[in-house]
């Protein structure tokens, strides 16, 4: 199975007293159906699924995959902290229809995640997991970084299909496709910022914060490359620095919440203990987009 294009890691959408409305994450779904993406990561890190128990997590993907066609793919973060908890969380997520693994690299016990324990944690996961595998490398959550080697290593794995890289750093990417270039091993970018160089290094493609609110504008950046329309690329590549850094960095979540309000979906409110944002800070938000000419 081969991942390519731009992907929206869905947020979880809450009301007012922090349960999770079911209905506003569908009507997400089904309008961004009608856009250029090619499929969701549903319990990535922005769906805030460390808030998530296990059943909210397991009604949080079937009413995905009811709303998601098969057209379309659904990966599903299931990675935790254990070998055996994520194994048997894959497991679940599959019999709930999830079509690709998302497993995020343990981290709480940093300073033993070395190469061999994350070749055991990951081999093992693949080994008996009903679906293909993503790998997962965010330092900025987690800490701590996969190296180019472990995910080459890695890559021999059948069931092992690729990896999501949100280190935004191009030259370890660059690494990771260079020692993975001659197997079937899709390298997805995490960072809309450096879509368009991850693209020229040969990435499949990006799950990125800013296509839960301009999902056509990255798969437009996809699709000019394709074309090599390198001066529209570049041009859009500039405009989305400014909007992404606000939805990521800046506010976080939260953020990205109050940016789908603005385009008509429905963020709402975080979990605690993240914190809703203030007024002024939406209006920040607001004419960050404006500036960069999205709204």
């Amino acid at each position: 199975m081969k991942i390519e294009g731009a992907f929206p890691p869905v947020t979880t959408p809450f009301d007012d007293n922090g349960c999770i409305v079911h209905d506003h994450l569908a009507e997400n779904i089904k309008r961004w159906n009608d856009t250029g993406i090619s499929g969701y990561l549903i319990l990535g890190s922005n769906s805030e699924s460390v808030f998530l128990n296990e059943e909210e997590k397991l009604e949080v993907v079937k009413t995905a995959r009811k709303s998601i066609p098969t057209s379309k793919k659904m990966l599903v973060g299931t990675g935790l902290e254990s070998t055996n908890g994520t194994l048997e969380f894959t497991r679940k997520a599959a019999d709930h229809g999830a079509d690709v693994a998302v497993v995020m690299t343990p981290h709480f016990f940093k300073g033993n995640m070395s190469h061999k324990a994350f070749m055991k944690h990951y081999q093992m996961i693949a080994d008996s997991s009903p679906i293909p595998v993503l790998l997962y490398n965010v330092p900025p959550f987690t800490g701590l970084n996969m190296a180019a080697e472990t995910a080459s290593a890695l890559s021999s794995h059948e069931n092992i299909i690729g990896i999501k890289d949100s280190s935004g750093n191009v030259e370890q990417l660059s690494e990771i496709i260079s020692l993975t270039g001659e197997r079937e091993f899709s390298v997805l970018t995490g960072s809309s910022i450096v879509l368009y160089p991850s693209l020229c290094v040969g990435a499949t493609g990006g799950i990125m914060a800013i296509a839960c609110v301009l999902p056509e504008k990255c798969s437009d950046i996809i699709r000019l490359y394709k074309n090599d329309n390198h001066a529209d690329i570049k041009e859009l590549q500039m405009r989305l620095i400014g909007p992404t850094v606000a939805v990521t960095s800046r506010y976080g979540v939260p953020g990205l919440k109050a940016a789908m309000d603005l385009f008509g979906y429905y963020g709402g409110r975080s979990r605690l203990p993240l914190l809703s944002i203030t007024e002024a800070e939406i209006d920040d938000i607001k004419n960050i987009f404006t500036g960069a000419g999205f709204l």
